[in-house]
Formats: C-alpha cells, structure tokens, sequence
C-alpha cells in the first residue's frame, strides 16, 4: 500500500530519490490504503481497502466515484459485457412509456418501466402494451393465444393440462375437461355438448335443477321463450314452431273463442265468463265481442255487449235449414210449447128400457155430465236434468 503527495521536493539526491519511488509506488498501487489520499487530483484511483472497492475521483476533484465494488472479486464484480451473472440487486432508473428504464439498443421507446408503486409496465413503441402489479395483471392490448385443441387447450391450469379454454375454428371459442369439449360459443350462441346439462344450484348449493337435452333428437329443436313471465297458475305451451306462450291451465290450447261449457262448480275458471247475458266491455274482451258481436245483445249500443244468458235454460242445436227447428235465428230465444195434439176415446150409452135407438118405443132419459179432473203437474213442463253453471270462452 503507498500513497505520496504527488510532489518531487527539491532536495538531496537521496531525498529526491525516496520522493521519486514514494510517487512511483502511490501511481502502481492504485493510491491503496484505508483512507483515502490526502492529495488527490481529478480521476485519480484510489484502491478503497477499508471498504474492499476501487474508486476514481470526479472531474472537480469533489468527490470519489465507486468503479468495482469488491477488490478481490473478478472483473471487480463487474458484469462482464457478454453473459453476465448477478448475485445482487440490479437497480435501473423508472423511465417512461416513451423511454423504457430498461430498454434495447436502439430501440429506447420498447422495454419495462416503472409505471407506478408496485407496478412495471411493458412498452412496445412507446405504448404502453401490459403492465404487472402485485395482486394482478393488466392487458391494455388484445392477448393472442394459439389455437389449441380439446386435449391441449391454449389456456390451461397449472397441472391440468387437458382442461382450459382453446379455438376450434374461426369466429369460435371452446372449453374442455379432461380433454373432452364441452362447451362451444360461436356466432349461433352456446352449445352445451354430448348431452352434458345446466344446473342451477338452490341457495345453500345443497342440491340443484339439471336440464339437458334427450338422449336422441331427429332435427333441431328451437324453443323460443315469451317476452313476459304470465300470470299466476299459467303455463307454457308451443305453436308448433318453438314458439312459447303462456296459457291458462283451464283454457287447452285450441280452444276457440265464444265456446260454451257446462261446468260442474261455481266457481269460473280464468278465460270465461258465467253465461248470465251480462254487458261486458267490447274492449276488454275484444276477442269475444269479435266472435259473437251483438247476437245476444248490444249492451249499451256502443262501449259493451251482451253474452248469452243460460241460466235456467236448455240448450238446442242451431237448425241452419234443417228443417226441424225451421226460421229460426241463430242465438234466437224460444219459449216453452207443447206440440198440437188430440186425444179419442170410445163411450157407449145405453137406454134404461124398451127398444134400441133404432127403433120406437119409450124410455128413461140417458143424462151425460162433464167433469173437471183437476190440474196437475207444476208451472213449467221439463224432463229430468241436473243444474250445472254454462260458461263462454272469452
């Protein structure tokens, strides 16, 4: 270890001399020592052995400068230009999206950088492409991933290889289990595969709903659900195209308007009307005022009809030029009749004595009285029924 003053005194030959090997000795041993030189000049080197390093001093001669942080170490610690290991902390400056703190020659605006607080960010270009925090991930462009197939999904689990997401075609997007598709999504919409089914869990995941196709279908199937959810106690029925709407249980599809039933309860079912020859709106119940209009009244002439009153009454089939129930209008009332009829009978009366009515003689007088039975029967003539309440299809 040598340091000097850098100064050749003017002396003795010997002094000169020792002031010459002292400065030559301090230039070849790097000014080594554990304290730096007490006369420096600007980027001189100093070999730090208190604290193991080389160091230079500045261009102002103000300061020392660390070039090799460990004086025993190859290359001086220093990561070689080629294929260099690090055994510490690599600190680089934050930079910007436009400036990477770590960059590529040549290309300064591509490379990591320093997007905030526990966040690096990619920059490609000088925009910024994704960025890495702590908790997650943020893509700011679209992620690419090959296409993959069932048994190798391009995103997968770790250590479930077989189960992810891949692309089996353009324009769609598959999921598989164990290598096996199971859910396809394209442009036709969600297609759960090999009779698989949607469960729907109930609150405490306990126990779910399964519904899944049959085992064999002959064509497509579409089923089209209503825009609204119904009313209370309806179902849902078809049109034969997949069409679904909601319908009354007590109304079967097909059931055309202006039908009459005979109901055994009292209670009318939603869809119908009891047949009281009531005035109803001719809006709130169009359908049927379109069926039967005003032939079984008109209401008030303009907002309601009447629909047939049956009550009491029987019904008989509409003669349409039979013959049987001729001039009759349909929906037309009739009042009770008994068909036009006579009744015989024989009576012989013979005289109280002498000869017959042919001949001459004399006799008692024969007296005929007429006598009144008495009525019977009640006030209406019926045969034998059983009450039952008529409704109409509304």
């Amino acid at each position: 270890m040598a340091q000097a003053d850098q100064i050749i005194s003017n002396d003795t030959g010997a002094n000169v001399r020792a002031d010459i090997n002292d400065n030559i000795a301090a230039l070849f041993s790097l000014s080594s020592g554990s304290s730096a030189p007490s006369t420096t000049t600007a980027y001189m080197l100093w070999a730090d052995t208190n604290a193991g390093s080389l160091k230079i001093r500045n261009g102002a001669d103000s300061d020392w400068i660390v070039l090799g942080p460990d004086l025993t170490a190859a290359n001086l610690a220093l990561a070689p230009t080629a294929s260099p290991t690090f055994t510490g902390n690599v600190v680089i400056p934050n930079g910007a999206v436009g400036t990477a703190g770590l960059q590529f020659t040549g290309d300064a605006d591509t490379g990591f950088y320093r997007v905030a607080a526990n966040q690096v960010g990619i920059t490609a270009g000088g925009t910024l492409s994704h960025s890495f925090t702590n908790t997650h991930s943020i893509a700011a462009v679209p992620v690419q991933l090959p296409d993959g197939t069932a048994a190798a999904p391009s995103l997968t689990n770790t250590g479930d290889t077989d189960t992810g997401i891949f692309f089996g075609a353009s324009n769609e997007v598959s999921f598989s289990t164990g290598g096996t598709e199971r859910v396809q999504v394209d442009n036709n919409g969600l297609t759960i595969k090999t009779q698989k089914g949607i469960r729907l869990n109930d609150s405490d995941d306990s126990n779910y709903v399964e519904i899944r196709s049959p085992g064999t279908v002959s064509a497509n199937v579409t089923l089209t659900l209503p825009s609204s959810d119904g009313d209370a106690d309806q179902f849902l029925k078809t049109d034969g195209s997949g069409n679904l709407s909601f319908a009354n249980v007590s109304t079967p599809a097909g059931v055309p308007t202006g039908s009459v039933f005979a109901l055994a309860t009292t209670t009318v079912p939603s869809g119908y009307l009891e047949c009281d020859g009531s005035a109803v709106s001719r809006t709130t119940y169009s359908d049927l005022f379109t069926a039967i209009s005003t032939t079984f009244g008109s209401g008030d002439g303009s907002t309601t009809f009447n629909i047939p009153n049956l009550q009491g009454e029987f019904i008989r089939g509409w003669d349409n030029s039979r013959g049987i129930d001729s001039s009759r209008t349909f929906g037309s009332f009739q009042d009770e009749a008994f068909k036009s009829h006579t009744h015989t009978y024989d009576r012989t009366t013979a005289p109280s004595s002498g000869q017959d009515q042919a001949g001459s003689g004399s006799g008692d007088a024969v007296t005929i009285s007429s006598n009144n039975t008495g009525s019977q029967g009640g006030d209406e003539t019926r045969p034998r029924n059983v009450a039952l309440m008529y409704v109409i299809k509304t």
